[in-house]
């Protein structure tokens, strides 16, 4: 595996140092091509917003708030300090930076953001089944700037793993098991090739990006944890139980890995028009291989990490490999800077799912396991920006889940009556003050 890894990356290093000078005159200044680090405008940089679905399921609303400090204005030009605080991360970056070398180290806690924090099929939430898991740690990275648009990224992030934290995520009344507090060591590796420019508070863009993410994480103390799906078993209905004889049955799932790797790909075409009429291409994937419903991949709703599928709810789906493509196409409208960009989204991910806890790792009642009903999803979407009084950005972005399909108990997702559909929203508002000399 770590050969065909290494072998890959070779490939995918040499393709991107060509496409990084392909079509350049051979009269063209090279200086056009050298990198250059660029500062931030502002010091500070506040967004508030929420996110809130909408449908026949369970609907829970998830603030959004994120705040950067941004340090350049030191006696050496060449030091770099920032502050981030958002819904569920604290990090801070002290590092070194020139127009080539970008190296530092970055402490972060992070708090209610795995997998396993949310169980939700087709609409029904079980929270007995939901853990909140929180981590913290201090890593490093070293990024290199080969030329402008080309550069690689190297990083080790060594965090403590802990299932109890008192208010944010105490983890009581859970029928699952919690478990072992362990530690985990995370390298990786990322080659970006980028040609992008962005203008008008990043909303209009040009050009294109092709970017590879490798990561290997290696939980230590992890042991055995089990997982447990009730299924529709030992559910209340009209004030009886369901079935009538309270007999409690469901799903055992057991997971004992301990070796995990991630591959991450997206690339993305751009083109602005003249008059600021663009049309953005996207396309992401992840492939992944040693993941249990702790530590999969999160798909689903506008503020995922890696696979953003807008219509769906946070998390919805855990699959060990997905791809996403979007086609959005921009306009501008002439009051206080505005802007209309309606789009389309499709998901797919295989019928064969092997993420434990979800398809596979059933020890009990595994002709009871059922993987998702499609392979394909869609979903439609819109977002509206505008400058309030020519001065406060505010952005809403709405999407239509096209194939979600919802209910609100667990009974009527295994009965299937389900309705089909479901609606997301998504405020935010930014504020920047402070500018850096």
């Amino acid at each position: 595996m770590a050969g065909r890894i290494s072998a890959l990356f070779n490939l995918i290093f040499t393709v991107l140092f060509a496409l990084s000078s392909f079509g350049m005159a051979a009269g063209e200044d090279m200086d056009d091509m050298t990198p250059r680090k660029k500062k931030q405008e502002y010091r500070h940089v506040l967004a508030l917003g929420v996110d809130q679905p909408f449908g026949n399921g369970s609907n829970e609303l998830s603030p959004l708030i994120a705040y950067y400090w941004f340090g350049e204005n030191f006696r050496n030009p060449d030091l770099y300090a920032q502050f981030t605080f958002t819904t569920t991360r604290i990090y801070a970056i002290l590092a070194y930076r020139t127009n080539r070398v970008y190296t530092g180290v970055k402490p972060m806690i992070e708090h209610s953001t795995f997998s396993a924090w949310r169980s939700y099929n087709r609409g029904y939430e079980d929270e007995r089944r939901s853990i909140r898991g929180n981590n913290l740690g201090v890593g490093g990275f070293f990024q290199y700037s080969w030329l402008r648009t080309l550069s690689t990224r190297v990083f080790f992030h060594p965090s403590y793993y802990l299932y109890r934290f008192p208010i944010l995520a105490d983890n009581d009344n859970k029928y699952v098991n919690m478990p072992h507090r362990h530690w985990q060591l995370k390298p990786g590796i990322e080659m970006l090739l980028s040609d992008v420019k962005e203008t008008n508070l990043n909303r209009v863009k040009h050009g294109y990006l092709v970017r590879v993410e490798y990561q290997y994480a290696r939980r230590i103390g992890y042991g055995t944890w089990y997982d447990y799906d009730r299924l529709w078993f030992r559910e209340k209905y009209n004030g009886m139980w369901l079935p009538p004889t309270g007999v409690t049955q469901g799903i055992w799932y057991k997971s004992s890995i301990r070796d995990t790797h991630r591959i991450y790909f997206n690339a993305g075409g751009y083109y602005n028009f003249t008059g600021d009429y663009t049309v953005l291409f996207d396309f992401y994937g992840g492939y992944f291989s040693g993941v249990d419903r702790n530590n999969a991949e999160q798909i689903g709703y506008y503020q995922a990490d890696y696979a953003i599928m807008p219509g769906y709810f946070n998390s919805e789906f855990y699959h060990n490999f997905y791809l996403i493509s979007s086609l959005q196409v921009g306009f501008p409208i002439p009051f206080w800077s505005a802007r209309i960009q309606p789009g389309f989204f499709v998901l797919s991910m295989p019928k064969k799912n092997e993420v434990i806890g979800q398809d596979r790792g059933a020890v009990t009642n595994w002709w009871l396991v059922r993987g998702y009903p499609r392979r394909f999803y869609t979903s439609a979407t819109v977002s509206f920006s505008l400058l309030v009084g020519n001065l406060l950005p505010l952005f809403i972005d709405y999407a239509y889940g096209i194939d979600a399909m919802r209910a609100k108990s667990s009974h009527t997702v295994f009965l299937q009556k389900l309705s089909r559909g479901s609606h997301e929203l998504q405020v935010i508002v930014v504020m920047a003050f402070g500018k850096n000399e």
